[in-house]
């Protein structure tokens, strides 16, 4: 289950919490499981337990869905990938190396 690329839209300098980031995973070869995604600040070592999103399978190769920018994220993140495939076990990586700000709304 090689990642041949990850697609984020609306792309932007700055994300606020309540924003929706639509994303779009493709597989090099086809990968049938489940694929989760979802942010998580961005210290070091990568969680084995965050808060995600499954996404849907539209095809052995791609995987699209929607990861919601909370307020608990303030701060640098990054997107982070569960994939858990049929006979397998979960795996946990990052989705390549786009950093996502998120900054708070100030009335």
């Amino acid at each position: 289950m090689q990642i041949e690329r990850v697609e984020c839209t609306p792309r932007r300098e700055v994300y606020n919490p309540g924003d929706v980031i639509n994303v779009a995973v493709r597989f090099r070869d086809g990968f049938v499981g489940q694929c989760e995604a979802g942010l998580v600040r961005r210290n070091g070592a990568l969680p084995e337990d965050f808060r995600r999103n499954v996404l849907a399978r539209s095809n052995d190769r791609l995987y699209e869905g929607q990861v919601q920018v909370r307020e608990d994220l303030v701060g640098s993140c990054i997107l982070v990938l569960r994939l858990t495939p049929v006979k397998g076990a979960a795996t946990t990586v990052p989705a390549g190396e786009q950093i996502i700000e998120v900054r708070p709304l100030r009335p």
